[in-house]
């Protein structure tokens, strides 16, 4: 049942990939975008994780809930520890980034493709997973 659940959750975020909306992803500020994502992750809010980092028009609420669940599954702490791992700028104000997040045993791993504007960082594209295999690809 973990493995078909495991496979859901990974098919589900890696098929759709969760674009900017001008009033979702956008930040001040490198420091302010971190601040949230270790947050809600660490605290495995990825409700607001999704929400707010464009997802609003991707998922019904319905499917939201149903995720939240589905993660809820996969990780049923909060997470201790967390950090970056790679990171690599792209030029253009471009960036791509993987973070990881875990206690004990689990682990928790964030992919996103930034853009530093003039005043303000935008999310471009994220992902979740709990292998880390699909997230270092996308490097």
């Amino acid at each position: 049942m973990r493995a078909t659940l495991y496979s859901i959750v990974l098919f589900t975020l890696a098929a759709l990939p969760l674009r900017a909306q001008e009033t979702d992803s956008v930040f001040p500020g490198y420091a302010a975008y971190a601040h949230f994502v270790d947050q809600h992750i660490s605290t495995r809010d990825f409700t607001e994780v999704i929400l707010r980092l464009g997802g609003r028009d991707e998922y019904t609420k319905e499917e939201i809930a149903s995720l939240q669940r589905q993660f809820d599954g996969i990780w049923s702490v909060n997470f201790q520890n967390g950090t970056v791992f790679n990171r690599q700028d792209l030029g253009g104000g471009v960036s791509q980034e993987a973070r990881m997040y875990w206690t004990g045993k689990s682990y928790c791993y964030f992919y996103a493709l930034l853009h530093q504007r003039e005043n303000d960082l935008v999310v471009i594209n994220f992902a979740l997973n709990s292998n880390s295999t699909p997230i270092m690809d996308r490097f």
